[in-house]
């Protein structure tokens, strides 16, 4: 209970009739501030009810986000749509081009990673990249093999697939035959493995690798597990390395590289590469299914 009545900035600003006037149907709803800047997008299957929870969200019950975003509101506009599912992908379409301050989902896919592959006398070459334009360029200058967009676990899957092709090339006994770059947290934008010793294994890596990043099969991390050095005779810290990497690597092919294949084959897709902005919307209809 409330010893004071709460201010209701947007009750009082727009007024009741305004909220009164909001159909109850899926639709999309933007709210600005000051000088029409576009603050927050967000859709419901039932406008009225939506716009509703905020022009009576409470300070003590709603986040803190939602109480600074009404107070800096200064209009609403909505636009209906014919269904739900209609109105969370004209929800992406909308983020994509407004970013709007308080929204932080599904604002920039330029962000969504490609990670490409090719070869040369020194070993196999592994890059990664968030320009879409350069990545082309890539692809037909060095007859480079290019995959994504990926949207999640990619930067990690992508170092973590640097570190294991490392080990399995010069099967290093302690951290300090690494590359120092490989540790970080941010790895390479693009680096050279050198190829493993064995012609055989070469031959394996290449195929399994191509059939990881098509999503074709995850063949590539039973083929790390048996070339790795024993983690018996490793030290604690490359032994937690390697068990992380694979693990972490698993969940980058379950929620990046798998994924993208379904959407190939689920929507006909005449190239096996996923156009960053089309990304968001395959997987909001994945999510209804």
């Amino acid at each position: 209970m409330h010893l004071f009545s709460v201010a209701n900035p947007l009750a009082a600003r727009l007024g009741s009739e305004f909220f009164r006037g909001i159909p109850r149907e899926p639709g999309v709803y933007i709210m600005t501030g000051a000088d029409d800047r576009v603050l927050y997008i967000g859709q419901s299957g039932n406008l009225r009810a939506r716009l509703g929870s905020y022009k009576n969200a409470q300070p003590d019950r709603a986040p803190r986000k939602v109480i600074r975003l009404v107070h800096q509101v200064r209009s609403i506009t909505w636009e209906r749509c014919a269904s739900v599912e209609a109105a969370r992908l004209r929800e992406n379409q909308l983020l994509r081009m407004h970013r709007p301050k308080f929204n932080r989902a599904n604002v920039y896919p330029r962000a969504y990673a490609f990670i490409w592959q090719s070869q040369d006398e020194h070993g196999l070459v592994l890059g990664r990249t968030n320009n879409p334009a350069l990545a082309g360029a890539l692809r037909c200058e060095q007859q480079a093999k290019l995959y994504g967009a990926f949207k999640s676990f990619a930067s990690a899957g992508y170092g973590a697939l640097l570190r294991l092709l490392w080990a399995v090339a010069r099967q290093p006994a302690a951290p300090s035959d690494f590359p120092a770059g490989l540790l970080q947290e941010n790895p390479p934008r693009s680096f050279t493995v050198p190829w493993p010793c064995a012609q055989n294994s070469r031959l394996k890596l290449r195929s399994h690798l191509q059939q990881f990043l098509e999503g074709v099969s995850d063949e590539l991390l039973s083929f790390f597990r048996s070339s790795l050095p024993d983690l018996k005779g490793l030290c604690a810290f490359l032994r937690a390395l390697y068990e992380h990497d694979l693990q972490i690597l698993a969940q980058f092919y379950e929620r990046s590289p798998k994924r993208n294949r379904a959407f190939i084959i689920q929507h006909q897709l005449e190239s096996h590469l996923i156009p960053q902005e089309r990304l968001d919307d395959y997987l909001l209809i994945l999510s209804e299914r």
